[in-house]
């Protein structure tokens, strides 16, 4: 069974057995802030799905020809985003046929819980952290070039701030 909540046009989801439905509120906030941050239209939806470190493995083997894990994967269904701008000449990725979903993002909880002890910071941070690159992905930001990378982790930064303020 799939457990799932939808708020804020933001559908976070994981198995009922992983008993990661603690984290929705979490993700939700932090997806939610990205948007406003962005200014991006409140009707446009983002799914996460909080799946496990094999589950990842595989996506990021099928997708990207990557085979490891990783922490984070985003998906547009729309390569209409380029910097937080919505570009309306952009077509959609085969499958799609609507502009109202930006994507999806896939979060690794184990992956996760072990970035957050390297990296010294609280669980909750590392998974609003890794929530909002996501989002930040979908939008079209990235982080290949020093100077992209410099602009994802101050917006990064800027929105992890107002998530845990509220």
């Amino acid at each position: 069974m799939i457990e799932s909540e939808f708020k804020d046009n933001v559908l976070v989801s994981c198995d009922e057995a992983s008993l990661w439905n603690e984290y929705f509120d979490l993700i939700i906030r932090s997806v939610s802030a990205t948007k406003n941050f962005e200014e991006i239209d409140y009707s446009l939806k983002i799914n996460v799905h909080l799946i496990d470190n094999d589950q990842i493995k595989k996506l990021n083997s099928q997708f990207l020809n990557k085979n490891y894990e990783t922490d984070v994967l985003s998906f547009n269904f729309y390569e209409g985003w380029k910097n937080g701008k919505y570009i309306k000449e952009a077509s959609f990725f085969p499958g799609e046929d609507s502009i109202d979903e930006i994507g999806e993002i896939y979060l690794s909880v184990p992956k996760i819980i072990d970035q957050a002890k390297e990296n010294g910071v609280s669980f909750s941070k590392e998974l609003s952290t890794m929530a909002i690159h996501g989002a930040l992905h979908l939008l079209g930001y990235n982080h290949e070039g020093i100077l992209e990378e410099k602009i994802m982790f101050s917006k990064t930064d800027e929105i992890l701030k107002k998530v845990f303020l509220k």
